[in-house]
């Protein structure tokens, strides 16, 4: 039986303080670091206190309770999801700002 294919999901995120999002970022990465290569979800983009993530179908709901749940900082920044899209276009076009 050959394996599943990997259908990819977009995660929009939202940082409450815009002007912190790179330490969001950071722990972000120390967050996935541990999970396989593979399964690894990938920051695409990040522009004014939003970004968006790629993952696989199977990791989505994983992606967004580990998004939820970080507090990077110092006071902690919350990091919240906004919402999950099955493609980058209709992601950029639901949650992000046109230019």
């Amino acid at each position: 039986m050959p394996a599943e294919k990997r259908r990819d999901r977009y995660v929009a995120f939202e940082v409450s303080d815009p002007r912190r999002g790179r330490e969001a970022v950071a722990a972000f990465h120390a967050a996935v670091a541990s999970w396989p290569q593979t399964e690894r979800p990938r920051l695409v983009f990040m522009e004014r206190g939003r970004g968006l993530v790629r993952c696989g179908h199977r990791e989505k709901d994983a992606l967004i309770q580990l998004l939820n749940g970080l507090r990077p900082g110092n006071p902690p920044v919350e990091v919240r999801t906004v919402g999950t899209s099955g493609t980058i276009r209709a992601a950029r076009a639901r949650y992000f700002s046109k230019p």
